[in-house]
């Protein structure tokens, strides 16, 4: 059983290797791929807006361009 599922992972990585160098050559297209995924950025609440909205690492006064902009 153990050999069985490290034949399958050794498949698996072997497809995701195969898989980004075709999208990086271009012989896929992730765009079209793309278009037919549903749109969950309305849905979803716990993306990067949401860790800036609760104080995270994106919260006034800790960007790094704000303090280049306000010494300028």
């Amino acid at each position: 059983m153990i050999a069985r599922s490290d034949h399958e992972i050794s498949l698996l990585r072997e497809y995701r290797t195969r898989l980004i160098a075709d999208v990086v050559t271009g012989k896929l297209d992730v765009g079209e791929a793309a278009r037919g995924l549903p749109d969950t950025a309305d849905t979803q609440s716990d993306g990067p807006d949401a860790i800036a909205e609760d104080g995270g690492d994106d919260a006034e006064g800790t960007d790094p361009d704000d303090e280049e902009s306000s010494s300028e």
